[in-house]
């Protein structure tokens, strides 16, 4: 079975981003590394090491959850694929499949699953490979690592 390498960022819902924002980089030291189009919030304590340990987003009401997803990286996508085959083996619920674009990293193979309380999980991979769109892309994980590896890169598929 592949390892997860460790925990790698966690998202949070917030009810006032600005004030959170303003607590984990004055407070904690984090830089604000980028906001994306929906006001998430991406913060990393080393913008050369990590695009984000931690982001901020909006959609925590009253007592609901705080934690969006939290995230496990693999060495490589074929892993990824391995653990979405034993998911779907032991009955585990797949959220979604996805290929999120990041601005320095490269693009990841991601597969988004829930856990008995319905806590969203991700185990992702990055490729290094990938075209200049900058997207992110939905991906059928049923198919070979090759067809994955070239969805999530927007290399060679059409």
């Amino acid at each position: 079975m592949p390892k997860i390498k460790g925990l790698s960022h966690v998202v949070l819902y917030v009810n006032d981003l600005d004030k959170m924002v303003n607590f984990y980089t004055d407070v904690l030291g984090l830089v604000k590394y980028r906001v994306n189009e929906r006001r998430m919030v991406f913060l990393t304590s080393d913008p050369e090491k990590e695009d984000h340990e931690l982001a901020l987003t909006t959609g925590r009401e009253g007592q609901a959850k705080l934690i969006a997803h939290i995230a496990w990286k693999v060495d490589k996508p074929s892993e990824v694929k391995e653990f979405y085959e034993r998911f779907k083996a032991k009955g585990v619920p797949i959220d979604h499949c996805v290929s999120h674009a990041y601005t320095e990293m490269g693009n990841t193979v991601s597969c988004y699953f829930l856990d008995p309380e319905g806590n969203r999980i991700e185990v992702y991979a990055m490729v290094s490979e990938r075209d200049d769109a900058r997207i992110n892309r939905p991906l059928d994980l049923d198919k070979s690592v090759d067809e994955i590896v070239a969805q999530a890169s927007g290399l060679g598929v059409h």
